[in-house]
């Protein structure tokens, strides 16, 4: 059935209802106003016809039986009006009605209901003309007239069927064709989505197939590379470049089908961290310097002094839309000028809208193919293709990764004239204290530097950098000029302390530079670091053996030039003196510090008695645990009320993961900051920290700024006035730290540790004494196979020595820690070796230090019992605690016991307390003497 017209139906079938009711007080008026019939009976009679077409509709609705009813009460309707106005002059009028009542039986659009109407007032008429002739004409009468009357009503019905018919004919067809539509919508639904599911699968099927296809690909560049280190004829080393050129562009179309087919399955995310907007530019700018130089083209920067200095996002996506636009404009241009501008274009609180535009002097464009710009797999024509190659997907995913950071791309051209793209993004404004922490410290800022590459643009990033840190670099062009520049500085008695040059120069490449410099035979040779955009490992090999001291790859930007410099050896012995009024140390902690307890989770001592050293200086409290399991029971008890946890990653018993997990069940990050401190600096491992509930992520050896920066931006203000610092007890110096002790750089591990020297002896003399077994403790694991215990045991002993500036040491333990993370593994043996090797000088250094106490007598005197009783339970809580200040109570309690400085320095107590093994602390709190008569050790 039609659903329409049934609707239809049913709002008339409704209406009928109230009309048949209004009629009831119509003709008891009516027989009241002409006296023929009294009211009540005419009432009662409508009333009853009203009332049989209710109890109807209400049990059948639109039924044919309720249509039918209604034909023949409509009818009687009239009917009933006539016997009302018998005798009347209106009486003759009321036939009208039959027509119209008939009429109104068309609104249900059934045939049998308008027959039935028609047949009703035809059988009305003649019973009434032969029963009550004078009730239908009141003179004259006779049958010929009923016999018209009937002839009307019966044209008059043909009539309505005629219509009613018509009208339900148009209800099936629209009927009909509504159910087509919705058919065919539901088919195109799902036509949509069978199209849009094959589409996911197809851009899945590609992400998965450009990884599967990486694999071989990165192997054949690979193992191209490894060639190309070897021996070759020229006619094959011009063989294997080529394979790994080709490699190399397979590799960027399939990294552009990787990145495109990602966006399409909605398998593209964006990352968000701070980074540097400027460094960002510069770092990329470098990429095509080399290309731009071999087109003849230079770079313009216009960079917008009020752009921030650092900003949340995706940096390495960002980097992947400048990098197309560059190359782009690389590519389509030659002998001219670039241009690259960025500005603020807006400024909503804590977000920036950043423009950036790039102009080149290329081939241009016309509209027709500025229209087809941003579409997949096309490019401005054909013959484009042909003649610089590509596939058509640079732009595309550009404009997917701009409009994913709420941004747009668009594109002016001219043909001939050059090409303008200005794409902007919305990003995050970072903290500024950010990059005001980066800023080298005076050391680093009083270094004199040269830099040689024969890439003007280079240069430029270059001084730009240096600029923004307040230094002032000298720059050269080539290999010959920087010897001139070194020789007549060196005569002058101000020589370079740093040499920074490209490895791939023309006349005169860095290597070659470098053997010169050597054959000079200058007072002070300055330091060299080597730039490669090649590989580290490739200029190691060709460098056979020369000493560089820094190696940084290409591009450059600020954060790993600043890491390479602040790696510089000897960096501390040239300027120390600069260095020592520039450190942290010297500075107040922030207030938010003052007098917080921080919970430190770490396993290893020497890393424990660094952290602790430094978070004592920045006016904190600090409380240790020797893994994950006891930080969480510290927690759990919920006796101190801690400001941060400082979480080591790879500990015994429970790691820093499953710790941060399980006290993340009880405390959000907001009510207990978790600071993650690990020797990996890969981003993964900070993701991984990231996503177990950590706030942030702290490498080692640790920033003394950095960590203090780091914490007063997470841990809340209490609003309760601070303690008074407490002044750490010194830390007893058994005897005297020399300026230089090979293999450790003494300078800078001073500032590792604020220049704490007798901590930095206490470091090295507990280093020498936890590792001399190391290497051996190692083959020990592996051959139990113990691959995990012994790849945490590489792990710290990597940290350890980075921390006390032992290079050889650190780089050999992290290869080490990487061979057994590799399911196959590598020969252990000779790095083994090679470790034992670089290790056993560090011992012998720190072996060197050691000196017999000298014998001393002391006076004894009275001691209050009280006094020590007060003491032994402030000694006692803080063992419970694990606090650092168990240190301070003991000499304090060793003070009023009168124990001479040899009996002190030996003792059990205060030898766990130096190890921070609160565990054996506890054990040995009874071996103190009662008083200072009965000492016992």
């Amino acid at each position: 059935m039609n659903v329409e017209l049934n609707a239809l139906r049913a709002r008339y079938g409704r209406m009928l209802v109230t009309l048949l009711w209004a009629h009831v007080p119509v003709i008891g008026l009516a027989a009241r106003w002409v006296g023929s019939m009294s009211p009540l009976v005419a009432m009662t009679a409508a009333a009853v016809l009203a009332a049989i077409y209710q109890l109807t509709w209400h049990w059948k609705r639109t039924a044919p039986v309720t249509r039918n009813i209604a034909a023949v009460v409509l009818v009687a309707e009239p009917a009933l009006f006539l016997l009302v106005f018998e005798g009347h002059a209106w009486q003759m009028d009321m036939h009208m009605y039959f027509y119209a009542v008939l009429a109104l039986s068309l609104a249900w659009f059934d045939r049998a209901a308008l027959m039935i109407s028609a047949a009703a007032i035809t059988v009305h008429h003649l019973v009434l003309f032969y029963v009550l002739p004078g009730a239908v004409f009141s003179s004259d009468g006779d049958l010929g007239r009923v016999l018209l009357h009937g002839a009307i009503v019966a044209f008059q019905t043909i009539v309505l069927i005629w219509v009613s018919d018509k009208v339900v004919q148009s209800f099936d067809r629209i009927g009909r064709m509504s159910d087509e539509i919705v058919a065919k919508s539901a088919a195109l639904e799902e036509r949509t989505r069978e199209a849009e599911e094959a589409n996911r699968t197809k851009s899945m099927f590609l992400a998965n197939m450009s990884h599967e296809i990486r694999t071989p690909i990165n192997a054949i560049l690979g193992f191209c590379h490894l060639v190309q280190r070897t021996p070759l004829e020229p006619r094959q080393r011009e063989h294997v470049s080529r394979i790994s050129t080709a490699g190399g562009v397979l590799l960027r179309l399939i990294n552009d089908l990787l990145d495109f087919s990602k966006n399409e399955a909605g398998a593209l995310t964006l990352e968000s961290r701070p980074f540097d907007l400027r460094s960002a530019l510069s770092c990329q700018v470098q990429l095509v310097a080399e290309t731009m130089a071999a087109r003849n083209l230079t770079l313009r920067q216009e960079l917008a002094p009020d752009l921030p200095e650092v900003v949340v996002g995706d940096e390495l996506r960002l980097n992947q839309v400048l990098l197309n636009l560059l190359s782009n404009a690389t590519k389509f241009s030659r002998d001219g000028e670039i241009v690259l501008s960025a500005r603020l274009a807006e400024r909503d609180g804590d977000t920036a809208r950043i423009e950036v535009s790039l102009r080149d002097c290329g081939i241009g464009m016309t509209p027709d193919q500025m229209a087809r710009l941003f579409t997949p797999f096309t490019q401005a024509d054909s013959s484009t293709t042909r003649r610089f190659g590509g596939t058509g997907l640079g732009l595309a995913i550009c404009r997917q990764i701009v409009e994913q950071m709420d941004g747009c791309i668009r594109a002016d051209s001219t043909p001939d004239q050059g090409s303008t793209f200005t794409f902007s993004v919305r990003l995050a404004v970072g903290d500024a204290a950010l990059a005001d922490s980066a800023l080298p410290c005076t050391a680093i800022r009083a270094l004199r530097i040269l830099i040689t590459d024969d890439s003007p643009i280079a240069l430029k990033m270059l001084e730009e950098a240096f600029a923004r840190w307040q230094m002032r670099v000298t720059v050269a062009a080539s290999g010959r000029v920087a010897l001139d520049m070194i020789r007549a500085a060196d005569q002058a008695g101000s020589g370079y302390d740093l040499l920074i040059l490209d490895w791939k120069m023309p006349d005169m490449d860095g290597l070659q530079t470098l053997r010169a410099l050597r054959g000079m035979g200058l007072r002070r040779a300055p330091a060299a670091m080597v730039m490669t955009a090649h590989g580290v490992d490739a200029v190691m090999h060709e460098a056979a053996g020369e000493r560089i001291d820094l190696f940084l790859a290409k591009p450059i930007n600020a954060r790993s030039l600043m890491d390479a410099l602040r790696q510089l050896p000897g960096l501390a012995e040239r300027h120390l003196a600069a260095s020592v009024v520039d450190m942290p140390a010297t500075e107040a902690p922030p207030q938010v510090l003052a007098g917080r307890h921080v919970l430190l989770v770490e396993d290893n001592p020497i890393n424990r008695e660094i952290a602790m050293a430094l978070l004592a200086d920045a006016g904190l409290q600090v409380d240790c645990a020797e893994n994950g399991l006891i930080a969480c029971q510290m927690i759990e008890a919920d006796t101190v009320d801690y400001g941060a946890v400082l979480m080591d990653m790879q500990m015994p018993e429970m790691d820093g993961l499953t710790a941060t997990r399980r006290i993340r069940r009880t405390h959000s990050p907001q009510d207990l900051p978790i600071i993650a401190l690990t020797a990996h600096a890969y981003d993964s491992e900070r993701q991984a920290c990231l996503k177990a509930g950590m706030c942030d992520h702290l490498t080692k050896p640790v920033d003394p700024v950095q960590l203090v920066t780091v914490l007063a931006r997470h841990i809340r203000p209490t609003g309760i006035t601070p303690p008074a610092p407490v002044t750490p007890a010194p830390i007893a110096a058994d005897g005297a730290l020399p300026d230089l002790l090979p293999p450790f750089d003494i300078p800078a591990a001073l500032m590792r540790v604020n220049g704490k020297r007798a901590l930095l002896r206490r470091l090295i003399l507990s280093f020498a004494q936890g590792n001399r077994d190391a290497v051996m403790q190692i083959r020990r694991l592996v051959a139990e196979g113990r691959t995990e215990d012994a790849h945490r045991a590489a792990h710290t002993l990597k940290g350890v020595a980075a921390s006390l500036e032992l290079p050889d040491v650190a780089t050999l333990a992290a290869r080490i820690e990487a061979a057994l993370a590799q399911p196959s593994g590598q020969a252990l043996d000779p790095m083994l070796d090679a470790l034992d090797a670089a290790l056993w000088p560090a011992i012998a250094a720190a072996d060197s230090l050691t000196q017999p106490a000298p014998p001393t007598t002391q006076a004894q005197a009275a001691v209050d019992p009280a006094l020590l009783g007060q003491l032994r339970r402030q000694l006692h809580d803080q063992v419970r605690r694990r606090s650092m200040g168990a240190r301070g109570a003991f000499d304090a309690l060793a003070e009023a016991l009168q124990l001479d400085p040899s009996s002190r320095g030996d003792h059990p107590l205060r030898q766990a307390l130096l190890r921070l093994d609160y565990a054996a602390a506890d054990a040995l709190l009874d071996t103190l003497p009662s008083d200072h008569r009965q000492p016992r050790i």
